[in-house]
């Protein structure tokens, strides 16, 4: 079991356990949910992680699955990427270069064109995650994370804040017969929202696509695929 001892910690483990929980499903990161859910737990009380939990404890790997490319493959309910929500194709691509660019401030380098998109929602929160690991490193160094700090509120600003919550707003609304896509959501929603309230950021929201369309449709010809970080360092 995951064990969460601090703030950063438990805020590093809610954006990981999202960021897992928005990929495509394998055995591996279904376990990890699971842990984390768990871990988190242990130390707090949470009608939402406990419907996370019991979700993901009720479904098969091959349901979940199932219940991903449903919402999330081919012809899209739910668009997981940022510049799904920018209609403009010229700020689409500063958006991506953008959080790209974040990326590499920390090393994290292409992972070539298996790779997701630098703008899918499991890319930005695991970056999350990671500013919050590394803020808790730079802490029990007695090192100064007002850079740190500054970096994630900009990041949450200018990226994440603006597009996450109404993406997990048309989640919980799209997922009907997926009730772990529906937990973390609701998850999602409140996690970002107590962070933007807690640093007291004012992103601009970016509106949701009603209608539906194919993935493809959002991808660039410059290869964008192939600007994905790897997993971000931990």
């Amino acid at each position: 079991m995951t064990v969460v001892a601090s703030p950063e910690v438990r805020l590093a483990a809610l954006w990981r356990l999202l960021s897992l929980g928005f990929t495509s499903p394998t055995t591996e990161t279904v376990a990890e949910v699971e842990a984390l859910a768990e871990g988190v737990l242990e130390t707090e009380s949470s009608r939402e992680l406990e419907d996370v939990l019991s979700a993901v404890r009720a479904c098969t790997v091959v349901e979940l699955a199932t219940n991903y490319n449903e919402l999330f493959g081919g012809t899209v309910r739910v668009a997981p990427y940022e510049g799904s929500y920018e209609l403009d194709p010229i700020r689409q691509g500063r958006q991506m270069a953008d959080v790209a660019a974040f990326y590499r401030a920390f090393g994290a380098e292409p992972s070539g064109p298996a790779g997701e998109r630098p703008d899918h929602v499991g890319c930005e929160l695991e970056f999350l995650s990671f500013l919050e690991l590394r803020r808790l490193t730079a802490v029990e160094a007695s090192e100064d994370v007002e850079l740190l700090d500054e970096i994630t509120a900009s990041f949450l600003t200018d990226h994440a804040g603006r597009w996450l919550p109404t993406f997990f707003a048309a989640v919980r609304e799209a997922a009907t017969r997926a009730a772990l896509y529906r937990a973390l959501a609701s998850l999602g929603e409140r996690t970002i929202g107590d962070e933007i309230a807690r640093r007291s950021l004012e992103p601009t929201a970016l509106p949701r696509r009603h209608s539906q369309h194919s993935v493809e449709a959002d991808s660039f010809e410059c290869g964008a695929s192939d600007a994905a970080p790897s997993r971000v360092p931990r």
